[in-house]
């Protein structure tokens, strides 16, 4: 498989990892066929990047950190919870805490805790599927970190519901268009505390979880909001989500033409550590991410273009790569592996985000 850009699809080919949409449906599901009308689709809503079957590549084996089963629940339940909280109406705990229950357990019998795929989310994304995403990255740091289950719990609700406070803004106010006024733009500031007193209010929700919401917008140096806080001031998950938050975005919200990848995401983290960041809790972060992902094409410093198969946890930038196009653009045959780790020989120079 390999990951290309929407725009280089053909009709004919292959879908190789299942499409999510960010209501909790699945769009394009492991091996159908792709015609004119889903490629137009996944346009239309905003779908940047897609694995697709490459039989002249050959297979990769690869694991997602979280079964697509849980994602789904895990958005519904999601969608269900801001969709009852804006009718003035309670949610179930009970379904929040099983979802989350679910993802520690699949992240705990995870043989190797390492984001090692290009996450494929709409552009217009309404937070649900950011929400997901920034739980599960908080999670496998907290696994890092050597959180036992009660911590491992909190921070996955504060994760979840970091951004919970932005339901409570005039509809339509981060999606403008113009310049906010200053009476806006204070609005929105105001989020973090409102999203702070629907948790605490919430029977089951732990205090240290409401403040995440509070406290996510913090940075290490004080710069932050809404209270300015600085280093250890700031709650250990908040600091956490904060960084985790922060990369998905960045590797989210993206377009074909303004593409963020993992390792320009990790480069942005890095220039911000110990000013908006917890260092320490950086270095294990950026420990989780494979800085250059599974089914990405790679230009190697020999000229020859591989895939990349196979991360490495502990060299993140030297992974297991299949070449399949020597330095004159013609394909090898049969494709042949490097595993960068034995051959210093060979690094990565830039990953080609080009025609199939």
């Amino acid at each position: 498989m390999r990951v290309i850009p929407v725009d280089k699809i053909k009709p004919g080919m292959v879908v190789e990892r299942a499409i999510i949409g960010s209501t909790g449906e699945i769009l394009l599901n492991r091996g159908m066929q792709i015609d004119v009308r889903y490629i137009q689709r996944l346009k239309d809503i905003g779908i940047p990047l897609i694995y697709v079957r490459d039989d002249n590549i050959g297979k990769v084996e690869y694991d997602e950190v979280v079964s697509n089963r849980t994602r789904l629940e895990a958005l519904k339940v999601s969608r269900d919870v801001v969709t009852n909280l804006r009718l003035r109406s309670d949610f179930d705990i009970r379904r929040v805490n099983k979802v989350v229950d679910d993802i520690i357990s699949e992240l705990v019998a995870s043989r190797d805790l390492l984001v090692a795929l290009i996450d494929m989310r709409a552009v217009n994304d309404e937070g649900f599927y950011h929400s997901v995403n920034t739980m599960v990255l908080s999670v496998i740091t907290g696994l890092a970190m050597g959180f036992n289950d009660k911590q491992l719990r909190q921070l996955a609700c504060g994760a979840l519901f970091h951004d919970i406070g932005v339901i409570m803004l005039p509809p339509g106010l981060l999606k403008k268009q113009t310049p906010l006024s200053p009476e806006e733009n204070e609005q929105i500031l105001k989020h973090p505390e409102l999203g702070f007193q629907i948790l605490r209010k919430k029977e089951g929700v732990s205090l240290l979880s409401a403040h995440v919401a509070l406290q996510h917008h913090e940075k290490y140096d004080g710069s932050g909001y809404p209270r300015g806080l600085v280093g250890d001031q700031i709650c250990e998950y908040a600091r956490i989500v904060a960084i985790a938050a922060i990369y998905d975005n960045f590797v989210g919200l993206g377009s074909e033409k303004q593409l963020v990848l993992p390792h320009q995401a990790i480069q942005y983290l890095i220039k911000y550590s110990g000013i908006w960041f917890d260092p320490e809790i950086l270095k294990v972060f950026v420990g989780i991410i494979a800085v250059f992902p599974i089914g990405s094409v790679v230009l190697l410093n020999s000229g020859v273009q591989a895939l990349v198969t196979r991360a490495n946890k502990k060299y993140p930038s030297r992974p297991v790569v299949r070449v399949f196009k020597n330095r004159m653009g013609a394909r090898v045959a049969p494709p042949f592996e490097i595993d960068l780790e034995a051959n210093p020989e060979y690094f990565i120079q830039k990953i080609v985000v080009e025609e199939p």
